[in-house]
């Protein structure tokens, strides 16, 4: 769904919500938080999609890597999920049980048990999972929580739209294909217990919005600016040729659309790193926001985990400035 929609039907929901919601639909966290008591939250979630690859145990793996992901980004654990189906009638019901068992897979994987689930006929696919997790109320990672002067990672590579585009047009080598469907499928509950371990505040996960929509919200959640090095932002194998062919996610452009006058894009800056800046991905990693004296800390925390990272941005006060800028360091 495109963001400025999203932003619109949301504008409907209650403006006072409860006190035991402590993070709810206000900040755009990735998650809903509620209090269970002193000390606990319940996390909430919900994500299903249409196939992005036509491996159906990868599809299942991607899908339930992606749902859990939004626990991940706000610091809890994962506990239970809940399978939710689409299915034409007319297909082979076997070919469910192979994307299911490749859910499960990555359910099990993250800890979390499979309690159920509701199917519906459909003339589309699609797949996913609603998932509960717990989280401490002291270290909840959100939106709304970074602070100007701070360094940002990221822990997955970009141009997973891209790639994904330039599969189902064929224009992806085996190889590529194979690597980006792995990447994917990897759960960032290694990267988020390094979050915390540091003690960090603040975190999203890249997501459908892209890298640059994703930090609008956190940019505008905690009111700061987020200033990106376009060329430390990581490609993917294979993104960037695809990106120059002209092969990108249909979400680039709606986000580009939604975040219009509030992104800076710096001189020098090609339109090829904006499109990767601006890629919709599918079960992407996590955006980190560490002060500068924590740095160091969590990159030793993620080094530790076998996580991948690169330090890609820092952030500013906003005053009268746009939200979100993407500079050449050229």
């Amino acid at each position: 769904m495109p963001p400025e929609d999203l932003v619109k039907a949301l504008a409907y929901l209650p403006k006072n919500p409860p006190a035991s919601l402590i993070v709810g639909p206000s900040t755009l966290d990735d998650a809903g938080v509620v209090r269970l008591d002193d000390r606990t939250g319940l996390v909430q979630t919900v994500d299903f999609f249409p196939p992005v690859v036509d491996d159906p145990s990868f599809y299942g793996r991607i899908a339930a890597a992606n749902a859990l992901s939004d626990v991940y980004a706000m610091g809890g654990r994962a506990i239970s999920a809940l399978s939710i189906v689409a299915w034409p009638e007319e297909l082979d019901p076997e070919i469910l049980g192979v994307i299911l068992a490749g859910g499960q897979e990555k359910i099990e994987e993250s800890g979390a048990v499979l309690a159920g689930g509701h199917s519906v006929t459909d003339k589309e696919i699609k797949y996913g999972l609603a998932v509960s997790g717990l989280v401490r109320l002291d270290r909840i990672l959100s939106n709304d929580a970074a602070k100007a002067s701070q360094r940002i990672v990221l822990t997955k590579a970009l141009g997973m739209g891209a790639i994904t585009t330039g599969m189902k047009a064929k224009k992806v080598s085996e190889s590529v294909g194979l690597a980006a469907m792995e990447q994917m499928a990897a759960l960032n509950r290694p990267a988020s217990e390094a979050a915390v371990e540091v003690g960090l505040r603040a975190a999203t996960d890249v997501t459908g919005f892209g890298l640059l929509g994703h930090a609008f919200e956190v940019a505008c959640s905690s009111g700061i600016r987020i200033v990106f090095d376009a060329e430390a932002l990581p490609a993917a194998e294979g993104a960037m040729e695809l990106i120059e062919k002209g092969v990108v996610s249909g979400g680039t452009a709606r986000t580009l659309r939604h975040l219009g006058d509030d992104l800076e894009i710096g001189s020098g800056t090609t339109k090829e790193q904006v499109a990767l800046a601006s890629d919709a991905e599918t079960s992407g990693g996590l955006l980190l926001f560490v002060d500068e004296e924590k740095l160091s800390h969590l990159q030793s925390a993620l080094d530790q985990r076998g996580v991948s990272h690169w330090l890609v941005g820092r952030t500013e006060t906003r005053g009268d400035r746009k939200a979100v800028a993407l500079r050449s360091s050229r």
